[in-house]
């Protein structure tokens, strides 16, 4: 599903100001709150990109990372990662698994559609 993105987020303040974001893009936006069904989404739907926040309940971001990028069926997929903490080692470990690219929370759209038209591109 190269025209679609999947959002891994428990919080669903991101959630609701992303979606419809996305949608007016034309991009079929998929939906999983936990690490697991986002891994489980992720594999079974092949999305165009994933935006995962780095703290999951059951799976953490930084693990169904690393899952999905040592899978040649799924390394190809960008991984933007999410998170409201301000640590840079937060940052540093989604680089060491493979992420593509991290962005703050909170996020105006303004910044995340500018974002990701340019992680996408």
């Amino acid at each position: 599903m190269e025209n679609s993105i999947l959002i891994i987020d428990t919080d669903n303040n991101f959630v609701a100001q992303a979606n419809p974001l996305l949608q007016n893009m034309g991009i079929e936006v998929l939906i999983a709150q936990d690490g697991i069904d986002g891994l489980n989404q992720a594999r079974e739907k092949a999305p165009g990109s994933i935006l995962m926040d780095v703290a999951l309940p059951y799976l953490s971001g930084l693990h169904v990372c690393k899952l999905l990028k040592n899978d040649e069926r799924y390394n190809s997929i960008p991984i933007v990662f999410l998170s409201s903490k301000d640590d840079p080692d937060i940052v540093l470990n989604t680089q060491r698994v493979g992420g593509d690219a991290f962005l703050r929370k909170p996020i105006t759209d303004d910044q995340l559609v500018r974002e990701l038209i340019q992680i996408l591109s």
